[in-house]
C-alpha cells in the first residue's frame, strides 16, 4: 500500500462516516428550517474531515516500515474509528451523550459489570460485529490499492475538505452571535464537535450578540414535558423563589443569620436540613433548580430558548412574572433558557458593589408589589449575589478579623481560612437582612398568607475547609460546595418543622407544580425529582460542574471528568476505595436521555 492509496482509503472512510453520521440526526432530529439544514450539510462532512485527518496521521508513520505495515495500520485504525462510530451511535441513541474517556474507564473498571449489564447474546453479536468491521476495513484497503489519485486530485480533495471545515465553523460562529437555535442546537449532535465562536472577540470590538431569539424549529426531538400538563389550582397562590449565591448549608446559624433563624420557627416554615444542589457552579445549580433535570440538557434548552414548566406553566395560569436578579441574567445566559419567554426581562441591577445591587434588586421587587394587583398571582424570583464575592457594607462586618477579597494567586493550602471565612459570614449577615426585608414586606402587605416562598442557594462555597487549597466553588463535589440550605414557607399555617431526609434541587419544581399549580401529572412527566414532602429515599443525586459530573449515593461520590479520570470520594472530598452504587450510576445515566423522543 502506497501513500496515494492511503489517501484513497481515508477518503472512502470519510464518505462512510458521513453516511453513518446521519444516524445521529435520525436520533436527535434534523432542524427542519433552511439555516439549520444548510449548516447540517457542512457540519457532517466538516466534522468527519477531522476524523479522516486523524486516520491519515496515525497510519502514515507505518509507511516507514513498509507497504504491508501501512496496509495493516490502515486496517487497524480504520476499523477502530468505524467501531467507535458504531458504538457511539448506539450510546447516543440511548443516552444522548457521546463516548468519552470517563465512560470507557467506567465500562472497563471494576464496577463496569454492575453498571453495564448485557445478556450473552449481546456479547456474541458484538464479537460478530467487531469481526465484520475489521474485515470491511481490510476490504477497503484492497479497494484503495487499486485507486491511484493524481496530485491534482489530492490537492482538490484537500482544498475541498478544508473549505468545508472553514464554512462549518464560520456558520456556527455566525449562528451563535445571531442566536439561531436551529444551528446552535446541533453542536452536541456529533462526537467531539467544538466549533468556533467569535462572541468574545466581537464584544471586544464593540458588537453585542443578538438578543431576540429566532423561532424554534418545529421538528426538534426534545420531548419536554413528556405529557401535556393538566393543572387546575383551586386558588392561585403566589410563588416567590429567593436564591442566594454561594450559600453553604452550615452558614445557617443564629449567630450568622439571626433573622432567618426566627423566620424558620414561624408557622408554615419547613427547613430541609440535608439538601443538595444539582451543581457546584451557578449554571448547573440554577438550571437543576428550575428545570428539575441535569445540567447536561443546558445546551438543548438554551439553543431552543425553551423555558422550564415551573415558569411557563405559571404564565399559562395567568401569573405575572417578577424577576429581579442582582447579577446579570445574560451571563450566564438565563435569558435564553429559564426566562426566555418573559417579555421585557430585567437583565441586571444598579450599583457599584454586589451588596448595592442586592439592595436594588430587592427595592425593585418591592416597587413591583406596589404596582401589582394583589388579586392577580405572581411568580417572583429574587437572586441575591453578595456572598459570591463575600461582599457587605461596613455595618455588617461584625465578624473579625475579616480579610480582603481573595487573591487566588497568593492562596495555598496552608493559608489561614479564618479571615476569609469571617468575610463570607459578614456577607451572609447582610443577606440575612435582605431576606428578612423581603419576608417582612410580604407579611405587612398580607401576601405571605397566600404565598409559597422557596429560599435556597445555587451552590455552596468552600474556604479551604479541607486544607487542600480549595477556595470558592466549581472545583470539587464536597459537601462545602454542594450542600445548601433549603426553606419552604407554605400558607398552610402548619407548625414549623425540620426535615432531615435527603432532598435535592430536582425536587423543587415537582413540589410547586403539585402543591401550588395543582398539576395532575406525575413529576416524572417533567422532572427527575420528586415532591419535597415525599420522604421516599432518593436513589441517587446528580451533581454537575462545567466540566464534570458526579453521581452521589449516600455519602459516596463517583466523579467523571472529560479527561478520562474516574475518581471516588466521600462528602469531605477524601479519596475512598469505591464510590457511588454502581447500579444507581447506570440509572443516573438514563436520565440524560429521559426527555428525548
Amino acid at each position: 500500500m502506497k501513500i496515494r492509496n492511503l489517501c484513497a482509503f481515508v477518503l472512502i472512510n470519510w464518505l462512510v462516516w458521513c453516511i453513518l453520521s446521519l444516524f445521529y440526526f435520525k436520533t436527535g432530529g434534523f432542524s427542519g428550517d433552511f439555516y439549520g439544514n444548510i449548516f447540517t450539510v457542512f457540519f457532517i462532512p466538516g466534522q468527519m474531515s477531522l476524523f479522516a485527518a486523524g486516520l491519515f496521521i496515525l497510519s502514515l508513520p507505518f509507511r516507514l516500515i513498509g507497504p504491508r505495515a501501512l496496509q495493516a495500520a490502515a486496517t487497524a485504525w480504520g476499523g477502530i474509528f468505524s467501531l467507535f462510530f458504531v458504538l457511539d451511535i448506539i450510546v447516543y441513541s440511548q443516552y444522548r451523550f457521546h463516548i468519552s474517556p470517563a465512560m470507557l474507564e467506567l465500562f472497563f473498571g471494576p464496577a463496569g459489570r454492575e453498571i453495564f449489564m448485557f445478556p450473552a447474546a449481546t456479547w456474541v453479536m458484538a464479537f460478530a460485529g467487531l469481526v465484520i468491521l475489521f474485515a470491511a476495513a481490510w476490504g477497503l484497503t484492497l479497494i484503495s490499492k487499486k485507486i491511484t489519485l493524481s496530485n491534482k486530485a489530492l490537492i482538490w480533495a484537500s482544498v475541498f475538505l478544508v473549505m468545508i471545515l472553514f464554512v462549518y465553523n464560520g456558520l456556527f460562529a455566525w449562528a451563535k452571535f445571531m442566536m439561531v437555535p436551529s444551528i446552535t442546537a446541533q453542536r452536541d449532535r456529533l462526537p467531539f464537535a467544538n466549533p468556533l465562536s467569535a462572541n468574545r472577540r466581537l464584544r471586544k470590538m464593540g458588537f453585542e450578540p443578538k438578543r431576540e431569539p429566532y423561532a424554534l424549529p418545529a421538528r426538534g426531538k426534545l420531548a419536554y414535558p413528556l405529557n401535556t400538563l393538566s393543572c387546575s389550582p383551586d386558588k392561585k397562590q403566589n410563588v416567590l423563589i429567593i436564591l442566594v449565591e454561594s450559600w453553604r448549608s452550615d452558614s445557617f446559624t443564629p449567630e450568622i443569620m439571626p433573622r432567618l433563624t426566627q423566620w424558620s420557627k414561624q408557622a408554615g416554615a419547613h427547613y430541609f436540613a440535608n439538601h443538595l444542589s444539582g451543581g457546584n457552579a451557578t449554571e448547573a445549580g440554577v438550571f437543576s433548580l428550575f428545570y428539575s433535570m441535569p445540567y447536561a440538557y443546558w445546551n438543548d434548552f438554551t439553543s431552543r430558548h425553551l423555558p422550564p414548566v415551573l415558569v411557563s406553566e405559571a404564565q399559562t395560569l395567568g401569573y405575572t412574572p417578577a424577576v429581579y436578579s442582582s447579577g446579570k441574567l445574560n451571563s450566564p445566559a438565563f435569558h435564553q433558557n429559564i426566562f426566555a419567554a418573559i417579555p421585557n426581562l430585567r437583565l441586571e441591577s444598579k450599583g457599584q458593589t454586589k451588596w448595592e445591587r442586592d439592595i436594588d434588586a430587592v427595592a425593585d421587587f418591592e416597587t413591583f408589589l406596589d404596582k401589582h394587583d394583589p388579586k392577580t398571582p405572581f411568580f417572583g424570583f429574587v437572586f441575591l449575589d453578595a456572598p459570591h464575592g463575600s461582599d457587605s457594607p461596613k455595618e455588617d462586618q461584625i465578624f473579625q478579623p475579616a480579610g480582603e477579597a481573595m487573591n487566588y494567586l497568593l492562596l495555598t493550602k496552608n493559608t489561614d481560612p479564618t479571615p476569609y471565612m469571617n468575610r463570607y459570614k459578614n456577607s451572609l449577615h447582610f443577606t440575612d437582612k435582605m431576606i428578612d426585608r423581603l419576608l417582612t414586606d410580604l407579611q405587612k402587605r398580607g401576601l405571605l398568607k397566600n404565598t409559597w416562598v422557596v429560599l435556597t442557594g445555587d451552590h455552596g462555597q468552600e474556604i479551604n475547609d479541607t486544607r487542600n487549597n480549595f477556595w470558592g466553588h466549581n472545583s470539587n463535589f464536597a459537601k462545602y460546595q454542594t450542600h445548601v440550605p433549603l426553606f419552604v414557607w407554605s400558607p398552610s399555617g402548619a407548625p414549623a418543622q425540620t426535615l432531615t431526609y435527603r432532598t435535592n434541587h430536582y425536587d423543587v419544581a415537582p413540589t410547586v407544580l403539585t402543591h401550588v399549580y395543582r398539576c395532575a401529572n406525575l413529576p416524572a412527566d417533567y422532572s427527575i425529582g420528586q415532591d419535597l414532602f415525599d420522604s421516599t429515599p432518593r436513589p441517587f443525586s446528580i451533581i454537575s460542574s462545567y466540566t464534570k459530573k458526579a453521581v452521589r449515593t449516600g455519602d459516596k461520590l463517583t466523579v467523571m471528568d472529560a479527561y478520562g479520570n474516574l475518581e471516588f470520594y466521600d462528602e469531605n472530598f477524601t479519596p475512598i476505595a469505591d464510590g457511588a452504587d454502581p447500579a444507581q450510576i447506570g440509572e443516573a445515566f438514563k436520565t440524560f436521555a429521559k426527555f428525548y423522543k
